[in-house]
């Protein structure tokens, strides 16, 4: 499969244009698979629709599945300057979802993605069924909110210096992954789109809005009454243990599970486990 910024991982790899009040128009890529309900898939914090690529063909058994890149990141438009805020993603969600003629549809977020699909939840309340939310970021003090909180324009020169890759994977192997092997074909694959025009503005557009997003997401928890599988990764050194049970306490109809083995990303620690759970959950 062919690796790049300007290019779909997945064959079945689209980009759809949808009408975007900042900056006009914008491309969304998506990689679309399977029939039935449709089940979309919203990544987290600087990943991509590749985060899925192990629960992809299982989940597609059962749903018209759809893994997107959210605007800023995987193969989806970077436009410099575009305001990059939480509802401002969810909105261009529900964009996209317009475009593709889909009115309502289920949808799993990990993490950020996981705040994004809540958020999309308050934004278009009728256009979401049941939600799965892995390890989703929420309000709160912790080493990866603080660190969001620092982030400046002027980094970006900075994270091009040729050792951030190595710093990068480092914090993977050590704090998002428990299973999962960090090695070259992912690092590859992982810093393809970060390394596209655009990406790492991005990046420090959402951090810095970070902290603030969250907070005023969580006061919206209550309003949010889908049906929500939180799954927390027991290993997961990102979103702490605290925030997770916060985000499924503030939910009226929530129910937490622990994935003892997995880290940040159960979809990518434990796929098989992660589909079955999905799929019995979704079902319902």
């Amino acid at each position: 499969m062919p690796i790049g910024g300007d290019v779909s991982w997945h064959p079945a790899g689209h980009r759809l244009l949808i009408a975007d009040p900042d900056v006009g128009h914008l491309a969304l890529h998506a990689v679309s698979l399977g029939a039935g309900p449709d089940l979309l898939l919203l990544h987290g914090y600087v990943q991509a629709s590749w985060c899925w690529r192990d629960v992809l063909e299982p989940l597609a058994e059962r749903f018209r599945v759809h893994a997107l890149c959210l605007a800023g990141f995987g193969w989806s438009d970077k436009p410099i300057g575009a305001p990059m805020r939480l509802r401002h993603q969810a909105a261009r969600v529900l964009a996209w979802l317009d475009a593709m003629a889909i009115g309502r549809c289920h949808v799993i977020g990990c993490s950020l993605g996981a705040a994004t699909a809540l958020q999309l939840a308050l934004l278009g309340p009728r256009r979401v069924d049941r939600l799965v939310l892995a390890n989703p970021a929420g309000a709160g003090v912790y080493p990866m909110a603080a660190l969001a909180a620092l982030q400046h324009p002027a980094f970006e020169p900075l994270l091009a210096l040729p050792g951030v890759p190595f710093g990068l994977e480092l914090g993977l192997r050590h704090a998002a992954y428990a299973q999962l092997p960090i090695d070259d074909h992912y690092m590859r694959h992982f810093l393809a789109p970060l390394r596209t025009p655009g990406a790492v503005a991005a990046a420090l557009a959402v951090a810095r809005s970070y902290n603030r997003d969250l907070a005023e997401l969580h006061g919206g928890l209550l309003r949010v009454h889908q049906p929500a599988l939180v799954v927390r990764g027991d290993r997961d050194r990102v979103i702490p243990a605290k925030v997770v049970a916060s985000v499924a306490r503030a939910l009226p109809a929530a129910r937490l599970v622990t994935y003892p083995r997995s880290g940040h990303c159960p979809m990518e620690d434990e796929p098989a486990r992660f589909a079955a759970d999905a799929h019995a959950w979704l079902a319902v």
